[in-house]
């Protein structure tokens, strides 16, 4: 177990667990003199001591390969599907992006870990002086702009911000390809006088930086949370029932939306329980082949020879059956006489 706090900094805007000594305490709303990836930072404390496990750490997941062009029956929806025609759109809100400085949980992480550590409470002299240095940024921002439209660099500039006692200003972009920012570092270098760091991030990472509002009316779900740190993938979106739309899927950002994680997981274990597609269901002789589901309500739709579809309830479908070709469930009736016809 690992004692912690939970630690606000502003270069990223991630909240992260910090590693708080046996004899600290940490109180909320308070600001704390942290050794973060970059090296030693001002942050807010955004909760008590909290005792956590390695697998609680907000970390970038390994995840197994899965190729979001290829959907659950084995069809490749980017090139047959009538939801949209844009196929060069829909594959750019897959595409997977994360700043170079994320944290993989992988081997070695443990001591990765045990360099986040909150050392001390800052003083007021201190956050004085944290906040009149970052009065300058936008003045930065703005400075280095010109420099970067002088120079023609083919990258977007999302922030800039002063470390502690200014041993380091950390300049936040985004850009398609790798950049060669060498002559833009030594002009940086020669106006702020200590060391720069260029630190290109993906969108999702920018997205956090500059804080935006989303469809749903309130603050994009990673400026409140570590959500963008793992991968959204389309069978997220695919197992979840939402049609392949690349205009309902994407945030702000322009890549996939967050909240498609939130219940990605319930999605994936309930479905287990539901007959698969193109089983086949009999109901008082006829025949029925299931074509969707819909896990809220827990009924299952399925479609005769003719086409006209029926609504099943899970509770009372009943395996009879099972080879190479699919299940065969049984439905039992209620007798009640009521019709379950869509």
């Amino acid at each position: 177990m690992y004692r912690v706090a939970y630690i606000k900094t502003y270069f990223d805007n991630l909240v992260f667990p910090y590693i708080v000594p046996d004899d600290m305490d940490v109180k909320p709303g308070k600001m704390y003199l942290a050794n973060t990836k970059f090296g030693e930072d001002i942050g807010l404390a955004m909760s008590e001591i909290k005792h956590i496990t390695i697998d609680q750490f907000p970390l970038k997941k390994p995840q197994p390969h899965i190729n979001d062009e290829i959907d659950l029956n084995g069809n490749n929806f980017l090139n047959h599907r009538e939801e949209t025609n844009d196929l060069t759109e829909l594959k750019k809100i897959i595409k997977d992006e994360h700043s170079a400085d994320t944290l993989v949980a992988e081997e070695g992480i443990e001591k990765k870990i045990e360099n986040f550590k909150v050392l001390r409470e800052a003083t007021e002299e201190e956050v004085k002086d944290w906040n009149k240095l970052n009065e300058n940024k936008e003045k930065a921002f703005q400075d280095t702009l010109k420099i970067i439209k002088e120079m023609n660099l083919p990258m977007r500039l999302i922030s800039v911000y002063f470390m502690y006692q200014k041993k380091k200003v950390i300049f936040n972009f985004t850009a398609e390809n790798r950049v060669d920012f060498r002559e833009l570092v030594k002009r940086l270098a020669a106006i702020y006088k200590t060391r720069i760091e260029m630190r290109q991030i993906g969108v999702r990472d920018a997205s956090k930086i500059i804080e935006s509002y989303g469809v749903c009316g309130i603050k994009t779900c990673c400026t409140r949370s570590n959500c963008h740190i793992n991968s959204i993938y389309l069978k997220m979106a695919k197992d979840q029932g939402f049609l392949v739309n690349s205009s309902k899927l994407t945030g702000v950002c322009g890549r996939l939306i967050c909240c498609l994680s939130y219940e990605a997981d319930f999605y994936s274990t309930e479905k287990e329980k539901y007959p698969p597609v193109n089983s086949i269901i009999r109901d008082n002789g006829k025949t029925y082949r299931v074509i969707s589901h819909n896990l809220i309500t827990a009924d299952v739709y399925g479609e005769d020879e003719n086409r006209h579809l029926k609504k099943f309830s899970l509770e009372r479908l009943k395996e009879i059956s099972r080879n190479e070709n699919g299940a065969v469930y049984e439905y039992l009736n209620n007798h009640t006489g009521e019709s379950n016809a869509v």
